[in-house]
């Protein structure tokens, strides 16, 4: 089930975080988002600091488009990007979560960059609604 807080996106899937991972990266590319960047928070944190964790890691997905129409009327706009998506891996299961792209560019002055948020946030939710239903609509 999709839920949300007042800053996030968030489900659990009943899949280990590779499998998980894969299926919202299907899910990202259903509604143009791509993978720019990912950051194995386990692996880090086991290499610096010797700690171990349950899996976790951090994808920096972007729509492109979007991206481009927000940062052309407001190159700061950067300190936002890309939007993360979380994975954390937690008895078998997977819980995922977004930051609202309404939340993490409210403080970007621009009515190109706030359209771009809001279509964003569309997107977004239209994944979590993927990801919950297994269902992807075009």
């Amino acid at each position: 089930m999709k839920s949300s807080t007042p800053y996030s996106f968030e489900t659990i899937l009943e899949l280990p975080l590779p499998e998980a991972r894969e299926k919202v990266l299907s899910a990202l590319k259903e509604e143009q988002f791509g993978l720019i960047s990912e950051i194995d928070i386990a692996a880090k944190l086991r290499e610096k600091l010797g700690i171990e964790q349950p899996p976790h890691v951090i994808l920096g997905a972007c729509n492109p488009k979007l991206a481009y129409q927000a940062l052309a009327e407001n190159p700061d706009v950067a300190l936002a990007l890309p939007c993360n998506v979380v994975l954390r891996e937690q008895n078998g299961k997977t819980m995922v979560s977004a930051l609202l792209p309404s939340v993490a560019l409210k403080p970007f002055k621009g009515l190109k960059v706030q359209e771009s948020s809001c279509t964003a946030e569309k997107k977004l939710s239209r994944v979590f609604d993927a990801l919950t239903t297994g269902i992807n609509c075009h």
